[in-house]
């Protein structure tokens, strides 16, 4: 089984046959891996992604016959950097896993798991997988126990005991008079109830959003849901909100979101977001919100309810209430399916090789840069010896950790980093500059005036580099030198015979025994 590694977003696009009809193969697909929603997300995804894509062999002409979406995410700990391995979807989705056409499974998780472990990270989180026990084990015997630490990651909210690895669903039958049927007579009676009082013209009613109304209507739902739950959210509310404000938005202009609106007359009480899925003819319940000052018919019971109905009247065959076991949802018929949140580390806690990932540096430069400009020099310094690594010709990590040791004094060390930064940017005069300060600070005049010459010499119009020269021709005798460029600088611009100081360039190699003071 061969595995590609596909990491940008044309390379993603090229694979929307493909993916699709993968995706249609596997009956464990579900909306959040599918190529629409996921194009999506990974478009706005800020970490390093890839997505594992496995095929028969090496041939272009070879369909892929399965996809695992990853991503990593870095942090500075412990005077190391430590890398995580996440589900792509992780964050957005409520569900994560593999598809993989069926008859492909037993070759395809196995070579998935060997390619996983040849990479570098600490932890493997395996966050909210929605995928068969037959697979999971697949996955999970590549990581035997004496090389990993397992846990399994419990997911019931403290505040309230909802169990978020449970996930009730409904299998929708083809009429909506038999769905009915199938619930309790008290519950049949309060929803033929409630959907009269906005099937008939009166006080109530519900709209459905259209691409002149969404704008609007998203507005109204998220503007509920903040109110709910900024209390125990706090800080993060308002990153929530925009992200799921961004992605429900893709997901309209898609034609994968069904968002209706309960209105009290020309007053919108509560609105209900639903991801559809045309090609497993399902719809997941993703996000609700309602006017908490309502006082009238349980708006959300009337919106699931007219959701279903819909569904149904539509062909589709599942109605998915996603994470939670809220008692609510049981109401409407449904069983359950469980997620799992498995993460494996490392027993010694570092990465698996003992480096970072290429994809990582971009993160990790951010991170250490940071740690850098808060004083957390040593932190600072691994990250930037991490990518160096990696990649030693990275100018930003060599002119950093360059800065970061002459600060601590080890001019040596930073000489070699500025050296280094000199034949990746030869035309950075910053880079020459910092070459030339340590060089002063080592004693080496001589060199250091090198430096400075270069310098001057992309940079004439900066007086720093004319002092830096000055000083370092003082330390080595060269008075008369600094006494002509001196006077160079002073005489009037118009005189034809003076030349500016900027054009100036002594002779790096000169000896002079002249020790005259400078001139006034």
């Amino acid at each position: 089984m061969h595995i590609d590694i596909i990491e940008t977003l044309p390379s993603l696009a090229k694979l929307e046959d493909n993916w699709n009809g993968v995706y249609d193969a596997d009956d464990e697909a579900q909306i959040f891996l599918s190529w629409q929603w996921l194009n999506g997300w990974l478009s706005h995804l800020q970490r390093p992604w890839f997505i594992l894509a496995a095929k028969a062999g090496e041939s272009a002409d070879l369909p892929y016959v399965a996809f695992l979406p990853l991503r990593l995410q870095n942090r500075i700990e412990k005077s190391d950097v430590v890398s995580d391995l996440r589900m792509a979807g992780n964050f957005a989705a409520d569900y994560t896993g593999i598809i993989c056409r069926p008859e492909a499974e037993n070759k395809v998780i196995p070579a998935f798991a060997r390619c996983i472990r040849q990479m570098n990270w600490a932890r493997l989180n395996l966050e909210n997988v929605r995928m068969s026990e037959r697979r999971s084990r697949l996955l999970l015997a590549c990581f035997p126990k004496a090389n990993f630490n397992y846990t399994e990651v419990g997911r019931v909210n403290k505040v309230d005991g909802i169990d978020n690895s449970l996930c009730p669903y409904l299998t929708l039958p083809k009429d909506w008079n038999s769905y009915l049927e199938s619930l309790s007579a008290n519950t049949r009676q309060k929803i033929r109830r409630l959907l009269k009082q906005v099937d008939t013209p009166g006080e109530y009613r519900i709209t459905v959003s259209t691409p002149e109304t969404f704008a609007q209507d998203l507005k109204t739902l998220l503007g509920f849901w903040e109110t709910k739950w900024r209390p125990r959210k706090g800080d993060r509310i308002e990153s929530l909100v925009a992200s799921n404000g961004a992605m429900l938005t893709r997901s309209f202009q898609s034609g994968m979101l069904y968002l209706p609106t309960f209105w009290n007359r020309d007053r919108p009480v509560a609105a209900l977001a639903t991801l559809v899925d045309p090609r497993k003819r399902a719809f997941l319940f993703y996000m609700t919100g309602r006017d908490e000052t309502f006082d009238g018919p349980p708006s959300g019971v009337i919106l699931h309810a007219f959701s279903i109905r819909h569904a149904i009247a539509n062909g589709f065959s599942e109605y998915d209430f996603l994470r939670g076991n809220e008692p609510y949802k049981y109401s409407f018929g449904c069983v359950e399916r469980k997620i799992r949140c498995t993460v494996l580390e490392t027993r010694n806690g570092r990465n698996l090789g003992g480096g970072i990932d290429p994809r990582s540096i971009p993160e990790v430069l951010q991170l250490a840069t940071e740690l850098h400009r808060k004083g957390k020099s040593t932190d600072a310094e691994i990250g930037y010896r991490r990518i160096l690594e990696v990649q030693p010709k990275h100018a930003d990590a060599l002119h950093r950790l360059g800065q970061l040791l002459a600060a601590k004094g080890d001019f040596a060390a930073a000489k070699r980093q500025f050296r280094i930064l000199t034949t990746v940017r030869p035309d950075a005069a910053k880079a020459w500059q910092c070459l030339g300060q340590v060089c002063e600070s080592l004693g080496q005049h001589e060199e250091a005036l090198r430096q400075h010459l270069e310098f001057m010499r992309l940079q004439p119009d900066q007086p720093d580099g004319f002092v830096a020269v000055a000083r370092c021709m003082a330390k080595l005798g060269r008075m008369a030198e600094i006494n002509a460029a001196v006077l160079a600088a002073i005489e009037p611009a118009s005189a034809p015979s003076v030349r500016k100081w900027r054009d100036w360039r002594p002779t790096p190699d000169r000896q002079t025994a002249s020790e005259h003071s400078v001139s006034a």
